[in-house]
């Protein structure tokens, strides 16, 4: 069950979205899988909020120096120990987003 003002609350306060998308870079497997998670009903709730998840990843990267979506492509280069479900995961947000 989604709350709808719990999520206007998270459409208007891109520090949320920011810090979901940092805790895709944990190194705690259920912490990423619980964001991801998070990060994809966020996505499906509006189309409109495919472009605030592209800018807070792209404003959290740029602050940590990296490349856009750095966090969601170390999931997908990891060679060790590769949970699929990660996988599957992060390939859904990012199609789901449509970069």
């Amino acid at each position: 069950m989604l709350y709808v003002d719990g999520m206007n609350g998270v459409i208007g306060h891109p520090e949320t979205i920011q810090w979901l998308y940092t805790l895709v870079g944990s190194k705690f497997r259920l912490v990423v899988k619980t964001a991801l998670k998070l990060l994809l009903v966020f996505v499906e709730y509006s189309e409109s909020n495919a472009p605030l998840l592209i800018q807070a990843i792209t404003s959290a990267d740029t602050k940590r120096g990296c490349k856009s979506w750095f966090n969601a492509m170390e999931i997908l280069q990891e060679k060790d120990g590769v949970d699929t479900e990660l996988l599957v995961y992060a390939m859904t947000l990012i199609n789901k987003v449509g970069i």
